[in-house]
């Protein structure tokens, strides 16, 4: 048969074309969701070549495929009247060809002819709608057979498909429904501040100008954060230039605005930007602007309001920074896991390396797990939310056991100084020990080569004092006020290999910080690094020598 484009009916035709544009799916590019599904069904039907195809009115269009010729998958598209898949969206259901040569509606197709092509099964992909918008299909260079129950799979794979294709498009929609309700809900909560402020707000500069510019009205906190009076200029244009330049602010787009908002071009807007006064630090500043009604008929107002926002911009990047910085430390350990597991599944390896892979995603797995905790942990001490029990500890006692759970280290060794009279403390044992332990670790892992760390206990003024010092790498000069903050890590050759969480020391301080004492740092004689925990003690407890 000499290839033709066929379609089930007109009605359909249109109604499933209509669907597929409004998806605007067609021509877009690759997607991991729609990759992985085509690698899989490759795998579990052990066939060379799959394919995720879109029908439209003159081709056939490929969202993802597998194992196709280097030219098809370039152009990732065929003419229409060649595609064996137009079958499928006709029929409306599965297609099986065993034998491509066999039957004759493909017997003369040049993609059997030119690329080889000799199996094809094909599934639907059915929209929620009814409507079949292109096909799953599995090919091969040979004939073979296709059981009902892999046509089964098949249609669930479509299905799987079709789930991906209309989530996509559900979350396109909602995307931009949040943005207009968005931009609505600003227009309406700008609108009601405008009336609910009183223009003397002390924190905001205010001004109010008609649709020519002239500045009708303005407040004094204007001239106070920017040392600038509106009324030496004659309009707000000539005040918002001085502004900014007052502010050595360069590059705005606050005039544009300003003036799309007296044209009339535009309702509202919010405008950010960094001012830096003589002699003073950069600070941070928002502009919101409203077009309003005035008393009269037609006439038009702008309302302008600036607020600094230097806290809340230096919050937004503390944000910003835990976030990216979290998700980094989440997906290291997970990839690793990941990729371990897939080269399990994927591959035979030997009994040898399959013991170091697993052995590698158990330590991915530890650390993963140490990171969740150290979180957690932190999360909850930060919020307040920890719970410390306090009682009289015996901080010789306390010492001796975190010294005694890394007797076994193979690579270090911890020398325990105590003296002889007993020193007390009102502290929570374990969060104390975690305090230790995180210290301890962290000497450890800073001394390569160096085979002793020192632990000490001692009472001096009235003071509880342990310290653990290190014989290693030492602290940058650099490094010394970030040491405490989440996630930092020393970023050095010698260091960037060594494992942790970058969250120890900073729970450290929250440890102490809840115990009213304190954590210290300094350079130790000879080289590495001494910590100090320093809590107050407990007086008339410590008259009793150790044994």
């Amino acid at each position: 048969m000499k290839p033709t484009i066929i379609y089930s009916s007109w009605e359909d035709e249109q109604r499933r074309l209509q669907e597929l544009r409004e998806l605007d799916i067609v021509g877009t590019g690759p997607e991991p969701s729609f990759d992985r599904i085509t690698k899989l069904v490759s795998q579990v039907f052990d066939v060379p070549g799959s394919l995720i195809s879109l029908v439209t009115e003159d081709k056939q269009w490929f969202k993802s495929c597998v194992g196709l010729p280097d030219d098809l998958k370039e152009a990732r598209s065929t003419e229409r009247e060649h595609s064996l898949c137009q079958y499928v969206v006709a029929a409306k259901e599965a297609i099986v060809v065993e034998d491509t040569l066999a039957d004759p509606r493909f017997a003369e197709n040049p993609l059997v002819h030119s690329y080889g092509l000799r199996f094809y099964a094909g599934a639907p992909l059915v929209s929620s709608k009814g409507n079949v918008l292109g096909t799953l299909c599995v090919m091969d260079s040979k004939p073979r057979r296709f059981s009902e129950l892999q046509v089964g799979q098949l249609c669930d794979f479509a299905a799987w498909v079709m789930t991906e294709i209309e989530l996509r498009r559900d979350l396109r929609d909602k995307e931009a429904l949040t943005r207009e309700l968005l931009k609505e809900k600003q227009t309406i909560e700008a609108q009601r501040d405008l009336i609910r402020s009183a223009f003397d707000e002390p924190f905001e500069g205010k001004l109010l100008c008609d649709s020519s510019g002239r500045i009708l009205l303005h407040n004094k906190r204007l001239l106070e954060s920017f040392l600038v009076n509106p009324e030496l200029y004659g309009n707000v244009h000539a005040f918002v230039d001085g502004l900014l330049q007052a502010g050595q602010v360069t590059g705005s787009a606050l005039p544009e605005k300003i003036k799309a908002l007296l044209e009339g071009r535009e309702s509202s807007f919010l405008e950010r930007f960094s001012s830096q006064m003589p002699g003073e630090e950069r600070k941070d500043f928002q502009v919101s602007g409203i077009l309003a009604e005035g008393e009269q008929p037609g006439e038009r107002l702008v309302y302008l309001s600036i607020r600094e926002r230097t806290e809340e911009e230096r919050i937004d990047r503390m944000k910003s920074e835990f976030i990216s910085v979290v998700s980094h430390e989440l997906r290291t350990p997970l990839t690793s896991i990941m990729g371990f597991v897939e080269i399990l599944l994927d591959r035979r390896p030997t009994e040898e390396k399959r013991m170091r892979y697993l052995e590698t995603i158990h330590r991915e797995a530890e650390r993963l797990t140490q990171l969740l905790n150290d979180l957690l942990d932190l999360q909850k001490m930060e919020s307040g939310k920890q719970q410390y029990v306090f009682e009289a500890v015996n901080l010789g006692q306390l010492v001796e056991e975190v010294a005694d759970s890394w007797r076994d280290h193979p690579t270090h060794r911890l020398l325990l100084h105590c003296p002889e009279k007993r020193v007390y403390a009102l502290a929570d044992s374990d969060r104390m020990k975690q305090a230790l332990h995180n210290l301890v670790s962290n000497a450890f892992k800073y001394s390569p080569g160096k085979e002793l760390v020192h632990l000490s206990l001692e009472e001096i003024d009235g003071m509880a004092c342990i310290r653990v010092r290190d014989e290693g790498l030492g602290i940058p000069q650099e490094a010394r006020e970030k040491l405490f903050s989440k996630f930092y890590r020393v970023d050095n050759s010698d260091r960037r290999k060594i494992g942790g969480t970058g969250l120890g020391l900073a729970i450290v301080r929250e440890i102490m910080t809840a115990h009213g004492g304190t954590v210290e740092f300094e350079p130790a004689p000879g080289g590495g690094t001494v910590f100090l925990l320093r809590l107050e003690a407990l007086q008339g407890m410590g008259t009793v020598e150790y044994p």
